[in-house]
């Protein structure tokens, strides 16, 4: 078995090699808050995915249930602004923290605030600008709030600095976006309300919503910390077997038409 500080020919250790969780946390906590959060799942998945955990560009007051746990930890972070200048801000800010990473990202997983933003994401890589992010094959939404965060003036018209977490459903949202998403939904959280309406956003065909007995938090239980590792490490293959399959429908299309041109010729 190779050490985990050993390096393939490549440079690369084999943790390196992993495909890579783009990782985006609450309002009012940080990259290192959200480390320590997922603390359970990423051991969970250890062996299937790399996290990488990036900074909201904005400070702001520690949210919801940060204090006193993460007293000392600041400075606390938002991925709203009140300037209103997130597009200006947040997509190159994740965008060169994949570049500078180097890995290959699969996923994105959002907590409370992150959600909105990587359900906003996922909606982008459908259908925004040519700029957008558009390396995520699945989602995963953590407790999270509602409406999604947009970046895109083109997608979303109203900025993010005025939409403010609500819960009054927005038809315009429903089945917004098709990529393959989890959404974990606490039975104690007072925002289970608002999570359920993030779970409208993607399409009914796609989704996974996952119901535990927790509050504002990750699952603590090993047993639901399990269940949901299975379930990413399950979306990930299912998702690369459509990519293979697609390659050779590809290639199949390819070689015949090569074949058809052949013959065609050589009447």
């Amino acid at each position: 078995m190779t050490p985990p500080h050993a390096r393939r020919p490549n440079g690369k250790a084999p943790s390196e090699e992993l495909p890579c969780l783009l990782c985006l946390h609450g309002g009012g906590t940080s990259a290192n808050i959200f480390a320590i959060q997922t603390g359970r799942l990423r051991r969970a998945l250890a062996a299937h995915f790399r996290f990488v955990f990036v900074d909201g560009p904005f400070t702001c007051p520690p949210g919801p249930g940060v204090l006193p746990f993460f007293d000392g930890m600041g400075p606390y972070r938002r991925w709203i602004s009140e300037a209103g200048d997130e597009e200006g801000k947040v997509r190159p800010l994740l965008q060169k923290t994949m570049a500078d990473d180097g890995g290959t990202f699969v996923g994105v997983l959002g907590f409370s605030q992150g959600a909105r933003l990587a359900l906003g994401l996922l909606r982008e890589q459908q259908e925004g600008p040519a700029d957008a992010i558009k390396d995520f094959g699945f989602g995963v939404f953590i407790c999270g709030t509602y409406p999604p965060l947009g970046l895109s003036s083109e997608l979303f018209p109203v900025t993010p600095t005025v939409q403010f977490e609500t819960q009054r459903w927005d038809g315009a949202h429903e089945g917004i976006i098709d990529v393959p998403t989890v959404h974990v939904v606490g039975d104690r959280d007072p925002y289970a309300p608002k999570s359920r309406l993030l779970v409208r956003c993607s399409e009914r065909s796609s989704r996974t919503v996952m119901e535990f007995d927790i509050g504002h938090h990750l699952p603590v239980k090993p047993a639901d910390t399990q269940r949901l590792a299975d379930r990413m490490v399950r979306l990930h293959r299912n998702r690369q077997d459509t990519v293979e399959v697609r390659k050779m429908e590809v290639l199949e299309k390819s070689e015949g038409s090569v074949g058809v041109h052949e013959i065609s010729v050589q009447a």
